[in-house]
Order: C-alpha cells, then sequence, then structure tokens
C-alpha cells in the first residue's frame, strides 16, 4: 500500500487532516514532514506545509490504530456509513462532535455540531472539514448518487467568508504597494463572488478570474486608468 501525502496550513494541521481521513488518533501516525509550509506575509502568498504518512503493509499485524479504524464500506446503507464514519471520526481526535443528517431531492447533508475549531481551523478555512468530506464522498458519494453529498458545521461559512475577505484586502494592499497583480488559491464560485465583492470598493485594484474547472482563481491587479474593476462581471456572478 503507498504511502498517503496530506496538507494543511501548517505541520499540526496536515497531521490533523491526515488522522481525520485515516481514523488515526494523530499520536499513533508514523510520518515525515515533506513542506513545513510558510505563513506568506509582505505580500506573498502562503504555501501549504505536507506530510507523507506510512500505511500499514499486508505484513503489519493489526494493532489498536487499525481495530478502530472505521469500516464503512459493510454498513447497511450510506446513511448508516456517514454516522459510523463520523463517529470513528470523532473517537480518533478524542473529539466531542454529534451529526445530524438532513436529506432532500437535490443533496444529503451532514451537520457537525462541536469540535468547530478541530474542524475549521484558526484561519476559517476547513481543511480537516474538506479533509473529511473527501473521505466520505470517497465512500458513500457514488451510493448517494445523483444527490450531493454535503457537509458542513456551525460558523463555518461566516468565518470562511471573513478569512476570504481579509485575505482579499491584504492581497489589494500588496498590489497597490508594488503593482503586481497576485493570484489566490482555486475557489469555487461562490468564494470567488465573496472576493469580488470584497474589493469592489478597494482603490486602484481590480479583479478577474483565471481558469478552468477547478483551478479557476481570482486575480488582485492594478486597475486601469479609468480605475474600473470588472468584478464578478467575468462570469463569477
Amino acid at each position: 500500500m503507498k504511502d498517503r501525502v496530506f496538507s494543511g496550513p501548517d505541520v499540526e494541521e496536515a497531521i490533523a487532516v491526515a488522522a481525520a481521513s485515516l481514523g488515526v488518533p494523530k499520536a499513533e501516525l508514523r510520518y515525515v514532514v515533506l513542506e513545513p509550509g510558510t505563513a506568506g506575509g509582505r505580500g506573498l502568498k502562503p504555501t501549504p506545509a505536507r506530510v507523507a504518512v506510512f500505511l500499514a503493509g499486508p505484513e503489519r499485524p493489526a494493532g489498536p490504530a487499525r481495530d478502530r479504524e472505521p469500516a464503512p464500506a459493510v454498513a447497511p446503507d450510506p446513511l448508516s456509513g456517514l454516522r459510523e464514519t463520523i463517529r470513528a471520526v470523532a473517537a480518533a481526535g478524542e473529539l466531542e462532535v454529534e451529526a445530524e443528517i438532513e436529506e432532500s431531492e437535490e443533496a444529503v447533508t451532514v451537520r457537525l455540531r462541536g469540535a468547530e475549531a478541530f474542524f475549521l481551523g484558526e484561519d476559517g478555512r476547513g481543511e480537516v472539514l474538506r479533509a473529511t468530506e473527501h473521505l466520505l464522498l470517497r465512500l458513500y458519494g457514488a451510493a448517494l448518487r445523483p444527490r450531493a453529498l454535503r457537509l458542513t458545521c456551525e460558523g463555518f461559512r461566516a468565518r470562511r467568508d471573513e478569512a476570504l475577505a481579509g485575505e482579499a484586502h491584504r492581497l489589494a494592499q500588496a498590489v497597490r504597494a508594488d503593482g503586481q497583480p497576485r493570484s489566490m488559491e482555486p475557489m469555487n464560485a461562490y468564494e470567488r463572488r465573496i472576493v469580488h465583492v470584497a474589493l469592489q470598493a478597494e482603490p486602484g485594484v481590480t479583479t478577474y478570474s483565471v481558469g478552468e474547472g477547478s483551478d479557476r482563481r481570482v486575480t488582485v491587479a492594478p486597475a486601469g486608468p479609468g480605475g474600473s474593476a470588472p468584478g464578478a462581471s467575468d462570469g463569477d456572478e
């Protein structure tokens, strides 16, 4: 079995993502730090930390960590599997978490209550939340189709929006300082819209989106002679 690579804003968060995804307590992970990550600053884009986790091979006997891994594949239905996996993640991280599942014709939404700081992180990016959602999608996404599967927790949207707006304003300040355009990380249409709106009234800068599909991102650049900014007019409305 190949080793797995996980990332996060810093090494601790990357390890937390690995623990949540694998259902293994952080203390029992065997890993090596590939990149420590940087916080950015002075107009520099932060880079994520990356850790490689050594996974057990066929010859390794089952131990306490393997005994605690979730086994949702044998669950009688995907909703039961979702609950079992969340319980396994909570147990692995020694977290007090409750999961509520809401169903509609379009989506199955899993709402987590408790341990928001763990899932969202100090910057509100929700790296652990996203990693857990990815795990659930891999396990149950096919069984739930054509409905979407979404994982969220209280305060995620508000904290994420605030973090995006704050990062956008910092980039705008840096662009005004040296006249060099800067691009943000890839984001979905909703998040790109948050950035466009946040900088609509910012003097001296303009925003537009570049890239295709999952790699589409917002660029903050010096405004033209007229000072006009295309904002969300590039198709992100």
